[in-house]
This record gives C-alpha cells, structure tokens and sequence, in this order.
C-alpha cells in the first residue's frame, strides 16, 4: 500500500512540475527585428526604393525589461535581421548600439510589449548610416560629402568667411578688454 501511495505521489509531483514548465514557457514571447542600411540619412530605410539601403549586419541591439533588471545583447545576422526568443512578460526597451563606424538615423530606442494578449512583436526595424557621412550638432545631422566628392567654391567661401568673423571678434574682444 504504501509503495503505491509513494508512486501515485511521485506521479502527481512530476505532473505538476511539467504543467508549471509549461505554464512558464506560455508566458514568454517573441520580438523580432531588421537593422537597415540608411542612405540618405532621412531615417527611412524599409521599402523605400533607395539603392543601397539594404540590411546591416553585426549591429549591437540591446533588450532592456521594464524593471531593468534583465538586460539582453544581441548581434545583427548578415541579413541584419535579429530576435529574442523566449522573453519574459514585460514592456521592452530595444535600442539600436552601433560602433563608432554607424550613426542610428530612426528612431532609438524603440518599445515593444509583451503579455498575454501580445506574444510576437515583430517590425522593430532600425536605420543606421555610415558614420563618415554624418556628424552631429545638437540634435541636427548633417550629412557631410563623401571623401573625393566635387569640391564647391561655396564651401570654401563660407568657410573662409566663418573663420575671419572668429577672428574679427577675438580682435574685438581683446580691445575690449585692453580698454
């Protein structure tokens, strides 16, 4: 008697730990995403039709939970596609972390939930642009000619002109201060 109480028992006890596994799997879900090669630094960079704006691969994207306590990295493939699998319930912080050769041009970070009722958030697409081609003032970008693009005497002119007004005010500025 005992010997089929203790196995009805083992039984039950096996029986409730693969329903709590199950159970824990069922809450986890998916978000998947493409980094992608923005040309013209416009911040759009999915079906747009500009030549060269293809996928980026071994871009850094980093998962942070809304508690911040998990925090995931993970690595672009060569089709710049990325995913976590098997994440936990939360309101996930995704942000595109590029080395210094990329600049991200879209919007970062970007947030996706994930709960019972949204299990698979997909589309969680980036754009990021060769870092050569853009510099930052602020919260502007400016893209900047290619190394051998056309030379313009504009250029020149403005930036001529820019350097004699630093000039003429440090002359100013050191009157002033003499006077």
């Amino acid at each position: 008697m005992k010997k089929g109480l203790s196995i009805t028992l083992f039984i039950v006890l096996v029986l409730a730990l693969a329903f709590s596994v199950a159970q824990a799997q069922d809450n986890r879900g998916t978000i998947q995403g493409v980094v992608y090669q923005d040309v013209n630094g416009d911040g759009k960079c999915v079906n747009t039709g500009v030549e060269g704006e293809g996928p980026a691969e071994n871009i850094n994207v980093e998962f942070v939970s809304s508690d911040e306590k998990t925090i995931i990295t993970l690595y672009t493939d060569m089709y710049g596609k990325y995913g976590l699998f098997a994440a936990g319930h939360s309101y996930w912080r995704i942000t595109a972390k590029p080395n210094a050769d990329w600049v991200v041009t879209s919007q970062n970070p970007l947030y996706a939930p994930l709960d019972d009722d949204n299990r698979v958030v997909t589309d969680v697409n980036f754009c990021v642009q060769k870092a050569n081609a853009v510099t930052t003032f602020g919260s502007a970008a400016v893209i900047l000619p290619q190394s051998g693009a056309a030379h313009s005497n504009l250029m020149t002119i403005v930036s001529v002109l820019g350097v004699a007004l630093v000039l003429v005010g440090l002359v100013l500025e050191w009157r002033r201060r003499q006077a």
